[in-house]
């Protein structure tokens, strides 16, 4: 028994996997709401609360998937799309924006 544990396509799985169940919480949840506080569901998809974490499982999905693929040319555009969205989604929330910066001012200080 000389092979180790694949523990990098279980992280790379587990990545993928928990972006799905992150999508389908906030599905669930908003479904929840929609009955709950008789909303359009056209108000809910334009929400932050909605949105950040569909972002987030984005973010998971693609970051898992470039780990999981067995081409290396695969994973590495899943993993620039995953960097990529990571990026754009940070930019385009303001707080997290000025946060950032604020980090980034302390770093290079």
């Amino acid at each position: 028994m000389t092979e180790s544990f694949p523990w990098v396509e279980v992280f790379s799985s587990f990545l993928w996997i928990l972006g799905l169940a992150v999508v389908l919480a906030d599905f669930s949840y908003h479904e929840f709401l929609v009955h709950k506080r008789q909303l359009n569901w056209s108000d809910v998809f334009r929400s932050r609360g909605f949105l950040w974490p569909i972002k987030v499982a984005i973010v998971l999905i693609l970051f898992g998937l470039s780990g999981s693929v067995p081409s290396p040319f695969w994973g590495g555009v899943l993993g620039a799309a995953g960097f990529l969205a990571a990026i754009l989604f940070i930019r385009g929330d303001e707080r997290a924006s000025r946060w950032l910066r604020r980090k980034a001012r302390k770093i290079l200080k």
